[in-house]
């Protein structure tokens, strides 16, 4: 490894040491104000900080001032995160689909629409947003910079589920912590097919979403709104693992017709 290379891993590392304790605080912090009392506003006020902490981050510590272009602010932004709910919807949809043909119990949750479409899309585009900005967004760019395309991948997914263990804590099995895993390392590859954070985002909101507002196995963990049971099946497994051949072809293809 070269010089260049240690230096930026070094910070890499001390972002992710940082950001997840920040993160933690912040929570802890939001839950105890009484005037904000409701999840979406909790979470879009942690997704309000969690960017100004970035835009420190990238201006003092890396020298970027441009912070709009971290965010990949453009014409295109809204077409990319509206394709990438698209996706994200119907992925969970065929989870849902399959589960119920299989023998699953889960049915339509009338109760999931009293949260509101429009809340329940501030809250779950306002918690992706802070994921796949610190993974996606900068874990996997950042490692991308060093020319490492599968540990880039690998390492977002593992700060993913680190993110997931310590700052949301969502109480699943082996199961349910192998599928966060390969779902992390979905999006990794979604990330390297279109290079595109806010499809990365879109995605992953739709998924959860569809899962705690219309489709929910279950209640919801404790402490927190998202619905996480969904985790503990393996027709998740199987279907992830469906995209993951899919996506690992297509950049195969990519890779082979740069070459020509």
């Amino acid at each position: 490894m070269i010089a260049n290379d240690k230096y930026r891993l070094a910070k890499l590392l001390f972002f992710v040491f940082l950001i997840i304790p920040f993160m933690m605080i912040t929570s802890l912090f939001v839950d105890k104000l009484p005037i904000i009392n409701l999840p979406w506003l909790k979470m879009l006020t942690q997704a309000v900080v969690f960017s100004f902490l970035i835009k420190a981050w990238l201006k003092y510590i890396l020298g970027e001032a441009n912070f709009t272009h971290y965010l990949e602010l453009e014409r295109s932004t809204l077409k990319k995160l509206s394709l990438g709910v698209l996706c994200g919807a119907l992925a969970a949809l065929m989870v849902v689909a399959i589960d119920n043909l299989t023998g699953g119990i889960r049915i339509f949750n009338l109760r999931g629409l009293n949260f509101g479409v429009v809340l329940g899309a501030i809250f779950f585009l306002a918690e992706a947003y802070i994921e796949e900005m610190i993974t996606r967004g900068y874990v996997l760019e950042q490692i991308l910079e060093m020319n490492n395309k599968a540990a880039a991948i690998f390492g977002s997914a593992l700060v993913f589920v680190v993110v997931q263990f310590l700052w949301d804590n969502p109480y699943v099995t082996i199961l349910g912590w192998s599928n966060l895993f390969i779902l992390a390392f979905f999006l990794g590859l979604l990330y390297l097919l279109t290079h595109s954070k806010w499809l990365c985002i879109g995605f992953h909101s739709a998924w959860n979403m569809i899962f705690t507002c219309f489709f929910p196995a279950g209640k919801p963990h404790v402490g927190h709104f998202t619905n996480y049971l969904h985790l503990e099946s393996l027709v998740t497994t199987v279907v992830l693992l469906i995209f993951i051949c899919l996506s690992l072809w297509r950049l195969k293809r990519q890779s082979l017709l740069s070459y020509k």
